[in-house]
């Protein structure tokens, strides 16, 4: 059998040649590492914010619904004030036939209640109106909060991809060499 003329006769040379390469891939690790490291700083960074958007808008969000529910409760009790009303008025308008005599009394009170009805009415379309003001805005919010919530998603996608790549697999002991001599240098 010949031995191969490519091949260092002596092991330690073998051995220096693999240890040198391997410093020399060690260094290009490093390197990668950091390039990456304020991208995810950055990444993380971001991450946060958009935690912290979808948080507030998350609080604006029920604000607003109990807003919302607040002014429902107003509304529904200006239609049952509006519906009380309307049924005195029905028995205004009853008495005023009945009662003959005080015409001129009635027919005071009666236009003193329409008005009433019709500034209680204004009163509740301007409510509605307020309410889907209020609608709108609690959309807008949801949908901004659901598109923050998508770039998060995004984003956590993007980091579990990058950790289930095959590089990201293969450099594991050197991050864990990394750590353990990370932690015993002064």
């Amino acid at each position: 059998m010949n031995p191969d003329p490519a091949a260092p006769a002596d092991p330690t040379n073998l051995l220096r040649q693999q240890l040198i390469l391997a410093q020399v891939r060690i260094m290009e690790l490093e390197d990668t590492r950091d390039e990456l490291s304020p991208r995810l700083a950055s990444l993380e960074q971001l991450l946060a914010q958009a935690q912290t958007l979808a948080d507030r808008k998350s609080d604006e969000a029920a604000h607003l619904e109990r807003v919302r529910t607040s002014l429902q409760q107003q509304f529904d009790h200006l239609r049952h004030v509006q519906h009380v009303t309307n049924q005195a008025l029905e028995e205004t308008r009853a008495a005023l036939t009945a009662t003959t005599g005080r015409e001129q009394d009635l027919l005071g009170e009666t236009e003193q209640l329409q008005q009433l009805i019709a500034a209680q009415a204004e009163l509740a379309r301007a409510e509605q109106a307020r309410a889907a003001d209020l609608a709108a805005r609690l959309a807008t919010a949801l949908a901004e909060s659901a598109s923050r919530l998508e770039r998060i998603n995004q984003l956590d996608a993007e980091q579990r991809a990058m950790k289930a790549s095959r590089s990201w697999r293969w450099t594991a002991w050197l991050r864990s060499l990394e750590r353990t001599l990370g932690r015993h240098q002064p």
